[in-house]
């Protein structure tokens, strides 16, 4: 089962703070184990995407969450059909950093464009939390106990004989 949240904002500078909390806010209402560090990873990597997105693109941005057993998705969806890019020239830039850092901190990133703009992705493994686990264990037990074809072997009739 995935579990999917979606959280839409303008895209105003104000609206990566607000994109950010709740990103995290909805992953600790989902119950996720994530630890402090894996958290901050993710928060790292929300405020990029969405910073990217409110520089290049501007207008509305959408932030999608999709959590399954063991991974987690961040998709932030903004207007600009330009692919993400960095844009390192020199030692002292600011800027153009923050792709390096979504590709160090998640397991996977890349981008798809859309019919009205782009999609940036970046994934994290999620550890398989108890509740996950308890399911999978449920299921089996269910297979395990589900009714099976059963031949059953009827005596044949007999006749009643009558007492003496």
């Amino acid at each position: 089962m995935t579990r999917r949240a979606r959280i839409a904002v303008s895209g105003a500078p104000s609206a990566v703070a607000f994109a950010r909390d709740r990103v995290t806010t909805q992953i600790q209402a989902w119950g996720v184990q994530l630890g402090e560090e894996k958290l901050n990873a993710v928060k790292l990597v929300a405020s990029e995407l969405i910073t990217n997105a409110v520089v290049h693109a501007g207008g509305f941005i959408t932030v999608g969450l999709y959590l399954d057993e063991d991974r987690l998705l961040l998709v932030v969806h903004d207007s600009s059909p330009e692919p993400p890019s960095r844009q390192i020239t020199t030692e002292d830039d600011e800027g153009g950093r923050g792709l390096v850092l979504v590709e160090f901190l998640s397991a996977r990133h890349g981008w798809e464009p859309t019919n009205h703009g782009k999609k940036v992705w970046a994934e994290f493994v999620v550890p398989v939390s108890a509740q996950a686990t308890h399911r999978g264990i449920l299921r089996k037990r269910m297979r395990a106990a589900a009714p099976r074809a059963v031949v059953r072997v009827m005596p044949e009739p007999f006749a009643l004989v009558p007492a003496l």
